[in-house]
C-alpha cells in the first residue's frame, strides 16, 4: 500500500531539484527516479518474504520465485501504473465487476503515458552502465580491506547482492523492459527504437558482467528461460487488450476492433497452449520405452568396475 505513494514522493522531490546547467537532462530522468528506486528495492523485500514463509527445495529456486512474483508487480505498478493510478483495490474491483471494462480503462489511460515509458527506458541504460562498474562490490572492498587483507576482503565483497544482480530479478527486468516495448510500440514508435538500444546495451553489458566479472548464477535447467518465453506471450495479451480498447474507441468503425480481438483471443490460446502442450521438464520415459524402433538405444561397449570393492 506504501509503493505508490513512495513512488510519487521521491519523484515530486526530484522534480524540485534544480541541477544547474544540467537542468534539462534532469528532468527527462527525474520524474522515472521514485519508479526506479522502488523496482531496485523490491527484490530485497520479496526473497525475504520467500526464504522466511516458503518450502523451497534449493535457495535457487527463491529465485524463480522472485521472477515470477516481481514480474507480475511490476506489470501493476510499471506497466499498467496509469490505468491502476493509486487505487489498486478499486481497480481490481471494477475488473472482477466489469470485465470487460478493462479495454476502455487501458485505452483512455495508457496511451497518455507513453513520453514517461520513453524516458524510464533510457534511465535504464544508465543503471546497466552503472552495474557494469560493480559500484557495490568495490565499495564493500574498499571498506572491508580496511579491516581484513585483501583475500578476506574479495570474501566479504563476494558475491554480489543476489536479490537484485541474480537471475530471478534479472529476467524478470528483462520480461519488463520487453513488455513495455511490445505494449506501448504502436501507440509511440519510438519505444520500440529505444528498447532495442536497451536490449542491446545488455547485451553488451550482461555479457560482460555474467561470463568474466560475476560469480556462477545457479541454473535450474531452463526454468527462467521458460518463465521469460511465459511472460512475453502475457506481454501480446496485454498488447491485445489495450489495442482493441484504443481501436474501438478512435476508429471509424468496429472493423480494426474486431479484428484485434481475434488477435487477443489467438493470444490467449498460444499462451494456453505453451503452458500446457510441451514436456520440457520430464523425459518421456514412456514413449522411450515403448518405440524401439524409433529410438535407438546405445549399445553397452564396456562394464564400468570399481577397483576399491574387489580388492
Amino acid at each position: 500500500f506504501a509503493y505508490m505513494p513512495i513512488v510519487i514522493g521521491v519523484t515530486n522531490i526530484a522534480k524540485v531539484i534544480d541541477m544547474g546547467p544540467m537542468q534539462s537532462l534532469w528532468a527527462g530522468l527525474a520524474p522515472t527516479m521514485g519508479l526506479q528506486l522502488m523496482v531496485a528495492f523490491l527484490p530485497t523485500f520479496l526473497i525475504m518474504i520467500f526464504r522466511q514463509f516458503f518450502t523451497l527445495r534449493a535457495d535457487a529456486f527463491a529465485q524463480h520465485k522472485l521472477q515470477v512474483w516481481y514480474f507480475w508487480f511490476q506489470v501493476v505498478f510499471v506497466v499498467l501504473a496509469t490505468a491502476v493510478g493509486q487505487n489498486v483495490r478499486g481497480f481490481m474491483e471494477t475488473l472482477v465487476e466489469k470485465p470487460f471494462a478493462i479495454f476502455a480503462v487501458m485505452a483512455k489511460t495508457m496511451p497518455y503515458a507513453t513520453h514517461f515509458y520513453m524516458n524510464w527506458l533510457v534511465l535504464a541504460w544508465t543503471t546497466h552502465a552503472m552495474g557494469m562498474t560493480r559500484y557495490v562490490p568495490l565499495g564493500k572492498f574498499k571498506f572491508a580491506i580496511k579491516i581484513w587483507d585483501e583475500a578476506q576482503a574479495k570474501q566479504v565483497a563476494e558475491p554480489e547482492d543476489q536479490d537484485y544482480y541474480g537471475m530471478g530479478g534479472r529476467s524478470a527486468r528483462w520480461a519488463i523492459f520487453l513488455t513495455v516495448g511490445i505494449v506501448y510500440g504502436t501507440l509511440s514508435p519510438p519505444i520500440c527504437v529505444l528498447t532495442f538500444i536497451n536490449f542491446a546495451v545488455s547485451r553488451v553489458c550482461f555479457g560482460y558482467l555474467m561470463v568474466f566479472a560475476e560469480t556462477k548464477k545457479p541454473d535450474l535447467g531452463g526454468v527462467f528461460f521458460v518463465k521469460m518465453m511465459e511472460h512475453a506471450l502475457v506481454a501480446l495479451i496485454i498488447y491485445g487488450i489495450l489495442m482493441t480498447g484504443v481501436l474501438m474507441q478512435r476508429a471509424a468503425t468496429y472493423g480494426p476492433g474486431i479484428i484485434a480481438a481475434g488477435a487477443l483471443v489467438y493470444g490467449i490460446v498460444a499462451n494456453a497452449r505453451f503452458a500446457n502442450a510441451f514436456t520440457w521438464e520430464k523425459l518421456p520415459f514412456e514413449e522411450l520405452a515403448d518405440d524401439e524402433k524409433k529410438y535407438k538405444h546405445k549399445a553397452e561397449t564396456g562394464v564400468y568396475v570399481q577397483p576399491e570393492m574387489i580388492e
